[in-house]
């Protein structure tokens, strides 16, 4: 990565990093050709504070030129970053705690990162100080890491565990930087957009780091940024001819969401033809809202095959399978009868195969577990004994899927899956076609098997809440209709906000969402004690 760094020095004066607080406001510049002397400046006081090589710093990634010049500095040390979320709005301080106690003391920590947002929060070990924003180094020149070094440590979405340390090591880190940035063809004269949090792969490899291997543009801003002002971001990419941009499929049912309701005139103001590269990713996408998206945003310019499906993970640093750039996405029935999206061929450099519950390898068309091999998939888990490949050197990523001709479709993680007369469904395609119906609020839902029962559970505006038992009835005669699986009224809850538990990336923590249900801790506005395990009423 620094090496990088280091060859963006002889970019032309304009280029380098764009750090936007509001879409509409001039955003703060920071040109490529002052990075080598401001990262080595800044490890330089590192130093003096006694960071050294293998030092473990606890890493909140916050979205700032200082914290991203101090991630640059740990690595130019070779001290390492363990890249946690940061304290955000609306999140509750003593439960942060807690996770940073957790993953200095589960990790090694001896040192945590003093950003802006601990400064009400009581840090498990000493702080370190950011470096004056003047720091420099005239002159200097990074250095150039080993394959083998350690440069960061990033972890899983937590989603069904408390989240796993993933070692990124340089070369692997050039490996999966190198097949994001073929797959989209990027040039440093183009410009990439990013709202993604720096702490999520996504964010930080996907978004930001893959500009710096590159040398191009890099326009880029908080997460709130995008939530205040969807609308905004997508002029935005406009106004400043962007090539491209990460997201994921939240943006696009967000977007639609928010800009649903703009005329033709007012779409094709937003002069989008210059984008042609959307990876998609992070979150089964919803495929009735990505062809809405589509065909509303057409007058702005936005061609429908700029949208890029996609498939990764932190085990692998992050990019494993991608559509191709400027190719339509495909859409074929899956084994359970539902239209399932291509996330394109696994990238050359992984072997993949998928195996039934049986542990027999799959053919194309046939549902199994999702097993990766080679590329740059980590050896083991951060400080764990056992490798991360089990049986014949593949890691079973949990995640369900099929081929077909030669193309990879993600259906749901094996914790998603849901058992139907020996037919296997996915929560997503419940909870998609949930979200479909005008009273069921977008993204707040969650439908799970709990106790041999297909479990809905929902927040809804009011006219659902007040005529409960009429909006049940739709709901299962929509589920009939939509996914063919008959869900009994009384096993449809409405929520309160806010009651379904996420992981940071925002990804819902089903097995929680099952044992808060059993233990009775949801407290919905419909909901009742479950039936006693066993009880199998769910019919097609």
């Amino acid at each position: 990565m620094l090496e990088y760094v280091q060859r963006n020095q002889e970019s032309p004066p304009g280029r380098g990093l764009y750090l936007y607080e509001k879409f509409t406001d001039p955003p703060g510049f920071t040109a490529y050709r002052e990075f080598p002397e401001r990262v080595a400046g800044y490890a330089d006081a590192f130093r003096e504070q006694g960071v050294g090589p293998g030092t473990r710093v606890l890493f909140p990634f916050e979205t700032s030129t200082p914290v991203i010049f101090s991630f640059l500095a740990l690595l130019e040390i070779g001290a390492v970053p363990l890249s946690v979320k940061p304290l955000v709005m609306n999140t509750p301080r003593e439960p942060y705690q807690d996770f940073l106690a957790r993953v200095a003391r589960d990790f090694g920590a001896a040192r945590v990162l003093r950003v802006p947002s601990l400064a009400t929060v009581d840090v498990p070990v000493d702080a370190l100080p950011l470096p004056p924003a003047d720091a420099r180094r005239p002159g200097a020149r990074l250095r150039t890491p080993g394959d083998d070094e350690l440069a960061f440590v990033q972890f899983s979405s937590g989603s069904t565990s408390f989240p796993k340390g993933v070692p990124v090591r340089h070369g692997r880190l050039r490996a999966n930087l190198t097949m994001i940035t073929r797959t989209d063809g990027r040039t440093p004269e183009e410009r990439v957009s990013s709202w993604l949090p720096l702490y999520h792969d996504m964010g930080l490899v996907g978004g930001m780091l893959s500009c710096f291997a590159v040398g191009c543009d890099l326009l880029l801003a908080e997460p709130v940024t995008f939530l205040f002002d969807a609308r905004g971001w997508w002029e935005h990419m406009a106004r400043e001819r962007t090539m491209g941009t990460v997201i994921p499929n939240f943006a696009v049912d967000y977007s639609l969401k928010l800009m649903q309701d703009l005329d033709a005139e007012e779409l094709a103001a937003i002069d989008l033809s210059g984008t042609r590269a959307i990876y998609l990713g992070s979150e089964p996408i919803n495929l009735p809202n990505l062809r809405a998206f589509s065909e509303l945003m057409a007058p702005a310019g936005l061609r429908s095959d700029v949208f890029m499906p996609c498939y990764g993970m932190a085990e692998a640093v992050l990019l494993v399978s991608s559509r191709p750039v400027a190719s339509e996405v495909r859409v074929v029935t899956s084994p359970s009868g539902v239209p399932t999206i291509s996330v394109g061929r696994p990238m050359p450099e992984f072997t993949v195969r998928l195996r039934d519950e049986d542990g027999r390898v799959c053919g194309d068309g046939e549902l199994g577990e999702i097993e990766l091999a080679g590329g740059s998939l980590a050896d083991s888990y951060f400080d764990a004994g056992s490798p991360l490949p089990g049986d014949g050197g593949f890691y079973a990523t949990g995640d369900i899927g099929f081929t077909d001709g030669g193309e990879l479709f993600v259906t749901g993680r094996i914790s998603d899956r849901i058992k139907v007369g020996g037919q296997s469904y996915f929560a997503a395609d419940f909870e998609q076609a949930l979200e479909r119906l005008p009273f069921v609020r977008e993204g707040r839902t969650a439908v799970v098997q709990a106790d041999s029962r297909i479990v809905v559970l929902a927040e809804v505006d009011r006219p659902a809440r007040e005529d409960v038992e009429g909006s049940r009835a739709r709901i299962v005669e929509h589920l009939v209709g939509a996914v063919g699986v008959t869900v009994r009224t009384e096993d449809v809850h409405y929520l309160r906000p806010g009651q379904l538990p996420r992981t940071s990336s925002g990804k819902l923590q089903r097995r929680a969402i099952v044992r808060s249900y059993q233990q009775g801790e949801l407290e919905g506005l419909t909901l009742d004690p479950p039936a006693r395990a066993g009880t199998d009423t769910t019919t097609r």
